[in-house]
């Protein structure tokens, strides 16, 4: 009688341990997050720390050329390159039912690998992301402008295959692969556009619209989940809590 009373103690307290009710096998989420360009997983030890804390497991790869991987820079290095980094993730980690979430142009990435392994996936989440169509580019959905801003900044800094960073204070910011800007991305897996997603789109406090508006009305078109939140593009440093908030809304 007194071993069943202890093991039923050890049960209970496992279960309401600091009075909370512990997250069961199944309500546990497998979070995966693709970073936007010159960046890398570094930047999401926060939301890792918050997730996990949660019980929830956090992956957080750096693209080829990026990040820890800058080495690995290359004019061979295109979208295609960075979309098999994640799906090779997803093989090798044994990955199923992911929140596969993209930051930036980590939206292109994420929207390559849903149709290329849509089995893999739960959910997708677009951070303030590309969200493209069959046959876009980075360069294709930006303006002429732009387009030629980034070529000519490759060509003169950049050795004619990177896009230096172009802002003063790098960080640990790195060169970005001019390839996975001017490749065209293929779709078409009908399953890939029966998944559900998330769209949070960042507006700088004081503006009215935001340059990624566009892709959160075609979250919006695909019935996806909408949120706001007033803050920098980096919402991943700015306002991780939040941030975390609304990833854990996910079922």
């Amino acid at each position: 009688m007194k071993i069943f009373q202890f093991v039923l103690t050890i049960i209970l307290f496992s279960t309401y341990a600091n009075g909370q009710e512990s997250i069961s096998p199944s309500d546990k989420n497998t979070y995966v997050f693709v970073h936007g360009a010159w960046g890398g997983g570094w930047d999401y030890k926060i939301m890792e720390k918050i997730l996990e804390a949660e019980g929830h497991t956090v992956y957080r790869p750096t693209l080829t050329g990026q990040g820890e991987k800058e080495h690995l820079i290359g004019p061979d290095v295109n979208l295609d390159t960075h979309i098999q980094d994640i799906i090779n993730v997803l093989k090798f980690e044994d990955l199923d039912d992911v929140i596969l979430i993209g930051h930036s142009y980590g939206g292109m990435v994420i929207t390559g690998v849903a149709h290329r392994v849509p089995e893999k996936i739960k959910h997708l989440v677009y951070a303030d992301a590309m969200l493209p169509f069959d046959g876009e580019s980075v360069l294709s959905l930006g303006n002429p402008e732009d387009k030629n801003f980034f070529l000519d900044l490759a060509e003169s800094k950049g050795n004619g295959y990177s896009i230096p960073p172009f802002w003063k204070e790098w960080g640990k910011d790195v060169p970005h692969p001019l390839g996975t800007f001017q490749q065209k991305i293929r779709l078409g897996n009908p399953d890939a556009e029966k998944l559900p997603g998330t769209y949070i789109l960042t507006i700088d406090p004081g503006a009215e619209s935001d340059g990624f508006s566009k892709y959160a009305e075609r979250a919006k078109e695909k019935s996806y989940y909408y949120y706001e939140l007033r803050t920098g593009h980096n919402l991943q440093r700015t306002m991780p809590e939040e941030y975390a908030e609304i990833l854990l809304k996910i079922e």
